[in-house]
């Protein structure tokens, strides 16, 4: 069996009498390029605050690497190896997208404080950076600010400076939304060029990416999982098509 990365054990969260998430049993391996599907309210985006600390589960265990991580705050998961980028971007749209990177590297080193010295005093970060923003095919936009750039390459920062984070677990929730579709395969590129260690999961509305990126896909509604597999599997399944995928779906 692939080694387990980020795993939960009867996780639920309610909010007063709503149940959110309700007992959900989810492995991410290692390697993993995972897509959690469902439609709006099923509870994908409570779930992804779960694993990544900015929810704590009314009930049940998010583990990490074999680790009780359940009750470790947001910031300390991300030290721990777990990234996320959002459903809207949350980049420093008024710095240029080395600036960008440059924080997060900065970040996940200690050193963050010293971003504003001579940019000589810390060559190490900044050779990081750029190959983290050569790795996304970001060189020509290096010196631009995030605002003057096209969304889909808006999203392409994002993933760079997740990884600046170094993380084993990547989250990437919704990283095509806004994105023209002739554009998506830029994304998916990037997600394709990525360490084999690194544990994907993606929450994504756009099938057509899902069923490109993922070996596995989870389908929630109503807080819970309704079924996971193969994508084959998945799109075969006639209850799933005609509750989420749609009969239109042909794969």
């Amino acid at each position: 069996m692939t080694a387990c990365l980020l795993e939960t054990r009867t996780v639920s969260r309610n909010f007063g009498a709503l149940a959110a998430v309700s007992d959900v049993e989810f492995r991410l391996e290692v390697g993993a390029r995972h897509a959690l599907i469902g439609p709006n309210g099923a509870g994908k985006t409570t779930f992804i605050n779960l694993l990544t600390g900015v929810l704590r589960p009314t009930q049940g265990r998010v583990m990490l690497k074999g680790r009780d991580v359940t009750d470790i705050p947001e910031a300390q998961r991300v030290k721990l190896g777990i990234a996320r980028t959002f459903q809207i971007n949350r980049l420093f749209r008024g710095l240029t997208v080395l600036e960008n990177v440059y924080i997060a590297v900065s970040e996940r080193l200690g050193i963050a404080l010293d971003m504003f010295r001579p940019a000589g005093a810390r060559r190490d970060v900044i050779e990081e950076a750029m190959h983290l923003i050569a790795a996304l095919k970001l060189e020509d936009d290096t010196g631009r600010r995030v605002s003057e750039l096209p969304y889909g390459r808006q999203r392409l920062v994002e993933i760079a400076i997740a990884l600046g984070l170094k993380p084993e677990v990547l989250l990437l929730d919704e990283p095509a939304a806004g994105v023209p579709s002739a554009e998506s395969h830029i994304i998916l590129d990037a997600i394709g060029s990525l360490s084999e260690q690194i544990g994907v999961l993606i929450i994504e509305h756009d099938m057509d990416v899902v069923f490109r990126f993922a070996e596995r896909i989870t389908v929630m509604v109503g807080g819970r999982i309704f079924a996971e597999g193969t994508p084959k599997e998945i799109a075969a399944d006639p209850e799933i098509r005609a509750v989420y995928l749609g009969q239109a779906y042909h794969g």
